[in-house]
């Protein structure tokens, strides 16, 4: 690894050293800027580093040829924008071109894997209606659902639940770890300190551009490394025998 990247002069990612083990949900967090969302495109091949190397299970994207990665891998990253007026199943059997040949239609294994997300996303009753007429949190749901369609054994998210409703923000983090728990490597990119805390068995702590904490919650969630990447103090409490945050009063700026 040892990720470094730039973009306009600016150092983004400065020294970057991360694994993803199959079975593992890691939440990526950080403040604004702290270069969460360009680790993750970096990471899924999106933007090449200016120095150092992504390997997937040994091997770098060009080894693995595109075709391999777009199946290995399914990828949602904010802000992802649907320029076509597609209908949302439409739009969820997108997540299936990896697997269909050239030209070829969809299969009965395509329609099964597009029917278990919409299902699993809480999208079925969306399927026939056109991405335009979503709200921010329906088309959230059906993205994700076309992330699931692929039914790939690592799954990035850059902010899944920024745009969902309480219930909704439940539901998408328990099929995060759900994913995990059924082998797949799960990254994603969260701002909740609660439902980091609560859902990932892994986090990393990003501050300007550098890794300042990985490893299991309870011992990236101290008050100081909170208070160094957040400027925050924070109330503590417990239900059901799993520790929570909560940010409760800003405190002076963090320093570079």
């Amino acid at each position: 690894m040892g990720l470094h990247l730039a973009l306009g002069g600016r150092p983004v990612l400065a020294g970057i050293e991360l694994a993803l083990a199959p079975g593992e949900l890691v939440g990526l967090i950080g403040p604004n800027g702290a270069g969460k969302t360009t680790l993750l495109r970096v990471l899924a091949a999106l933007q090449a580093p200016d120095a150092g190397t992504v390997r997937y299970d040994g091997q770098t994207a060009w080894q693995l040829g595109r075709d391999r990665l777009a199946r290995g891998l399914a990828v949602l990253m904010q802000g992802d924008a649907v320029q076509w007026p597609l209908r949302a199943d439409h739009l969820v059997a997108l997540g299936r071109l990896p697997y269909r040949r050239f030209l070829g239609g969809m299969s009965a294994a395509d329609e099964a894997a597009v029917t278990r997300a919409l299902e699993a996303a809480d999208a079925v009753h969306l399927r026939l209606r056109t991405v335009a007429t979503l709200s921010a949190g329906e088309r959230m749901r059906v993205l994700f659902a076309r992330a699931l369609a692929v039914e790939a054994p690592m799954l990035f998210a850059d902010e899944p639940v920024a745009a969902l409703d309480p219930f909704h923000q439940l539901q998408i983090m328990e099929l995060l770890q759900a994913r995990a728990r059924a082998g797949a490597g799960v990254l994603v990119v969260l701002h909740d300190l609660a439902l980091a805390g609560r859902f990932c068995d892994r986090l990393v702590l990003l501050q300007g551009g550098r890794v300042l904490a990985d490893g299991a919650p309870d011992a990236v969630l101290t008050d100081d490394n909170l208070r160094r990447a957040y400027a925050v103090e924070v109330q503590r409490g417990q239900r059901d025998g799993v520790g929570y945050v909560l940010p409760w009063s800003r405190i002076a700026a963090p320093g570079p």
